[in-house]
C-alpha cells in the first residue's frame, strides 16, 4: 500500500520541478517583493520627491552632455541639439541655472577647453564661462598661410612649449587651387596639405599658431584630450579612446532587478556581409536608492540584462549580473551605471542615468 502513496507523490514531485524549471528558463520570477512596491519610474515621470529631497530632469541633449567645474563652483553644462544649436549653461553653487550662451554652429566646429569655448570655424574663442561675456574675441593667428620655414616654425614652437598655459591642438588639411592645364599637357594631382593649429594662452590672451612640423610629441594625443575632458561624472579611461570610466559613488545603491519573461531578439549583422545574430534578454526593472542627505529617493528603471558577460558596472549584492541595455534595438545605448556628483560647496547634486540626460536633485523649497 506505501508505494501506491509514493508513486503519485514522486509524480507529483517531478511535475513541480519541471513546472519550476520551465519557469526559471523563461525568466519568469515571480511576484515583485513588497520592499520595492513603492519605487518611482525615472522612465515616465520627469519629478520625483522622496522626504525633503526632489529629482527633477534638468536637460537632454542629442550628443553627450558635457560638464566642467570652474572655480567658483559653477557647473558649466554643454548640450547639443539639431545640427548647430549648441547651448551652455551654468549653475551657480545654489543650483540655480543663472546663465547661459547660445552658439549655431556646428558642433564639431567648436571645442571647449577647461572652460574655454573656441570657435575652430571662426577663429574665435569665449571667456563668458569665467566672467559672462557673450562676445566672441578674434584669435590672432601667426603662419596662417604655411609660409614660414622650417627653421623658424621650430623656434616658435620652442617658445609655445615653454609658455606656462595650456595648448590645444587641432589638425586641419588644405587643398590647393586646381589649375588648368595647357594644351598637350597632362594636369598634376596635387597633395593635400595637412597642418596643426595650435591655440594657446600667453598672459591672458589666446593666440593661434599653424605648423606643417609634426607636434605629437611635444603635445600628443593624450594630453590634447585632457584639456578637452569635461565629465564631472567620469574618469578617463585609458582602455577607449571615447567613453570614460564611471567615478564610484556611494549615494548610489543598486537594490534589486527583477526580471520579466526572456525574449529573444534578432539584431542585424551591421555593415558589409556580417551575418545577423540572436541574443537572450531578460527584459526587467532595476530599482535603485539615490541618497542625497539624510533622504534616499527610490526609482526603478526599465532595462534589457544580457547574461553572456558582465558588462556593466552594476552589482546587486556584489555581484556584476550581465550587461544592461535601455533599449533592445541596434544601435544599443549600453547602461554602465547611476552616475552622480556633488561636492561640499554646491546645495545640490547632479544625477544621470544615460550620458545624454541630466538630473538635478535638491532639498525641497520650505513655502510659508
Amino acid at each position: 500500500m506505501k508505494a501506491i502513496y509514493i508513486i503519485p507523490v514522486i509524480v507529483i514531485a517531478a511535475a513541480l520541478y519541471l513546472l519550476l524549471s520551465k519557469a526559471k528558463k523563461n525568466g519568469a520570477h515571480g511576484r515583485l517583493p513588497d520592499a520595492y512596491a513603492g519605487y518611482q519610474s525615472i522612465d515616465s515621470v520627469q519629478t520625483i520627491q522622496s522626504g525633503s529631497a526632489i529629482l527633477d530632469l534638468l536637460f537632454k541633449s542629442e550628443e553627450n552632455i558635457q560638464s566642467f567645474l570652474t572655480e567658483e563652483n559653477n557647473v558649466i553644462i554643454y548640450t547639443v541639439h539639431g545640427k548647430t544649436e549648441n547651448t551652455f549653461y551654468k549653475i551657480a553653487p545654489h543650483g540655480e541655472v543663472i546663465d547661459s550662451l547660445k552658439i549655431d554652429r556646428r558642433a564639431a566646429d567648436l571645442a571647449f577647453v577647461q572652460g574655454f569655448i573656441i570657435d575652430k570655424e571662426k577663429n574665435e574663442y569665449y571667456r563668458w564661462t569665467f566672467n559672462g561675456n557673450k562676445t566672441a574675441i578674434e584669435l590672432p593667428a601667426e603662419n596662417a598661410g604655411l609660409d614660414w620655414s622650417s627653421g623658424r616654425q621650430e623656434s616658435r614652437l620652442t617658445q609655445i612649449k615653454g609658455l606656462p598655459g595650456l595648448v590645444y591642438v587641432d589638425y586641419q588639411s588644405k587643398s590647393p587651387s586646381p589649375q588648368k592645364s595647357t594644351k598637350d599637357e597632362i594636369q598634376t594631382t596635387q597633395a593635400v596639405t595637412t597642418f596643426a593649429v595650435l591655440t594657446y594662452l600667453a598672459g591672458d590672451d589666446y593666440f593661434q599658431f599653424y605648423t606643417t612640423l609634426d607636434v605629437s610629441k611635444q603635445f600628443p594625443w593624450s594630453y590634447t584630450r585632457q584639456l578637452i575632458w569635461n565629465n564631472l561624472f567620469k574618469r578617463m579611461d585609458e582602455r577607449s579612446a571615447h567613453d570614460g570610466e564611471i567615478i564610484p559613488s556611494n549615494a548610489v545603491k543598486y537594490r534589486h532587478f527583477h526580471r520579466l519573461k526572456k525574449e529573444e531578439v534578432r539584431f542585424s549583422g551591421g555593415g558589409g556581409n556580417a551575418p545577423g545574430y540572436t541574443k537572450e534578454l531578460y527584459p526587467g526593472y532595476l530599482f535603485s536608492d539615490i541618497i542625497f542627505h539624510k533622504d534616499t529617493i527610490r526609482i526603478k528603471q526599465l532595462m534589457y540584462l544580457n547574461e553572456e558577460r558582465p558588462g556593466s558596472s552594476i552589482e546587486i549584492e556584489d555581484r556584476r549580473i550581465g550587461t544592461f541595455s535601455s533599449n533592445k534595438v541596434q544601435p544599443v545605448e549600453i547602461i554602465d551605471g547611476y552616475m552622480y556628483y556633488t561636492n561640499p560647496k554646491l546645495q545640490y547634486a547632479l544625477f544621470a542615468n544615460s550620458d545624454k540626460k541630466i538630473y538635478q536633485i535638491r532639498k525641497k523649497a520650505n513655502r510659508l
